[in-house]
């Protein structure tokens, strides 16, 4: 049995071994090798043979200084695989699979590699002593974590259970005593936590891709206004609390919101986080005036903090139950491309319609699966076709084999692994029409009018490219034999391929 002066010995570094200096000379001699390779190449090398050789390095001070330059290094190729991940179609490529394979693996090597110095501090009863080391690599375990979840979501994957089972056991490793009051080690460690778990209460699938990035950044600052304490007797006893989740620590989850939990549910020795702090932030931004200082300021857009509200508030479940059936469809995405599908070529598939086919046409469909439905919205599951970059706010128009009918929808859940893909519809409007809007000094645009919108109201709607128009302004909507005066009304929704408002009468 070692004695305790050969574990402090070995636990910092007074007078390192020859051993030791000639461990950490092997692995900088490994980093020096990474030079000139590829992004992917590099971040292979890296998981393959540099972080191997790291984790035998007995000096937990000497080991965490070459995490540091590991993952210093991998700053330089990771960003560039994440951003291919983001804008690669779906089901990812061969290409883009590899990358996010090589990087995944790169980040789970660092948050195990974290973890296991906090491990063998906190295993060693020496916290006190080592309470500095031990908190930052808690927190570096932490944020690798976390990155790798964002990783998945780029691909509108879901994290494994053994990521949320790490974080848990992480955060549980500095829970306690010596976290209460949070202080300069142990607040870090907790906005970590709570960052991920924001992310995660934001539902990512149902998110547009390219909003990840700016939803990420201010899932982190809202972290800081999330509270998080233990369940007690009055909670459980109580109603269920509108921007409250509970977070069982040995479930490989986020957690759930109280609205969610089934009556009589037990949840004593579980955690509650209550985001009540972190809807009064989002609605102060919301609320913002031009040039009123607040804190703290969010970059998303108006619609976007909308749907994030709705996410944490807990109240965004499903409005229907849905009915199991298998016909296929064939869809067509992106605003340009429904516009073309629907402006001539609806009836375009059957042999019998071949009257009515435009030969013209400037889109492709793919083969999806109806896996079921309900009366606003459908499940569809991947066949084949041509791969997508599919994102959630995305339009697409959705019709069913053997069947004129063409739905119009939006994207609002993307489910990816590596044996199927699925997403979630919303059926807009049960009647749509592609329509020239015309506008003083704006010239004629092609658009979709919904001539209802049943989810939203007593309202038409209108879907057009970005820019093309904005609130307030009076159009006219040019529909066959007949043209309707409207006024721009509240932006529901936008992103990077489409503008979705809603219309309201214009006065007598």
């Amino acid at each position: 049995m070692e004695s305790p002066l050969q574990l402090l010995r070995e636990l910092f570094p007074f007078g390192q071994t020859g051993a030791e200096q000639k461990s950490a000379a092997a692995v900088r001699g490994l980093l020096d090798t990474v030079t000139g390779l590829s992004p992917q190449e590099t971040i292979a090398k890296l998981a393959g043979s540099v972080l191997p050789s790291i984790n035998g390095q007995p000096n937990l001070h000497m080991r965490f200084k070459l995490l540091e330059d590991v993952r210093l290094e991998a700053e330089e190729s990771l960003p560039v695989l994440e951003k291919l991940i983001a804008h690669a179609v779906l089901p990812l490529p061969l290409d883009a699979a590899t990358s996010a394979l090589h990087a995944d693996n790169l980040l789970k090597g660092l948050a195990m590699a974290y973890a296991g110095i906090a491990r063998s501090i906190n295993k060693g009863h020496l916290n006190d002593g080592l309470s500095h080391l031990l908190h930052r690599s808690v927190q570096r375990a932490m944020a690798m974590i976390g990155r790798r979840q964002l990783l998945a979501y780029r691909a509108y994957a879901a994290p494994s259970t053994s990521s949320w089972q790490a974080l848990h056991e992480l955060y549980q490793m500095v829970r306690g005593q010596r976290s209460k009051p949070l202080n300069g080690e142990t607040a870090p460690v907790e906005h970590e936590y709570l960052g991920a778990l924001l992310f995660a209460y934001l539902e990512p699938t149902k998110l547009p891709r390219a909003e990840l990035e700016i939803i990420n950044t201010s899932t982190r600052q809202l972290a800081a206004y999330a509270l998080i304490g233990e369940v007690t007797p009055e909670i459980c006893n109580g109603k269920a609390a509108d921007a409250c989740f509970i977070v069982r620590p040995d479930e490989g989850n986020p957690g759930y919101p109280m609205m969610r939990l089934p009556s009589g549910t037990s949840i004593f020795g579980s955690l509650l986080i209550d985001c009540t702090q972190v809807i009064a932030a989002i609605d102060r931004n919301i609320t913002r005036r031009p040039g009123k200082a607040i804190d703290p300021i969010l970059e998303a857009s108006p619609a976007l903090l909308q749907a994030l509200r709705l996410a944490i508030s807990g109240k965004s479940a499903r409005r229907f139950s849905r009915t199991r059936f298998r016909p296929r469809g064939d869809l067509v995405s992106g605003f340009g491309p429904v516009l073309s599908f629907l402006d001539g070529n609806t009836f375009s598939r059957r042999s019998v319609d071949s009257a009515s086919r435009y030969d013209g046409r400037d889109y492709t469909s793919s083969e999806w699966a109806m896996v079921d439905e309900s009366p606003d919205g459908f499940r569809l599951r991947f066949i084949k076709g041509e791969k997508r970059n599919l994102g959630a706010g995305d339009l697409v128009a959705l019709q069913p084999r053997e069947s004129s009918k063409i739905h119009v929808c939006l994207v609002r859940r993307i489910s990816s692994s590596q044996i199927r893909l699925e997403v979630g519809l919303q059926l807009m409007s049960p009647q749509v029409s592609v329509v020239d809007i015309v506008a003083d000094e704006t010239p004629d645009q092609r658009a979709v009018f919904l001539h209802s919108l049943p989810a939203y109201g007593k309202y038409s709607g209108l879907i057009t490219a970005p820019g093309a128009f904005q609130t307030g302004q009076k159009i006219m909507v040019k529909l066959p034999g007949r043209s309707l005066h409207r006024l721009i009304g509240t932006c529901m929704e936008a992103n990077e391929g489409l503008e979705f408002f809603a219309l309201d009468l214009l006065p007598d």
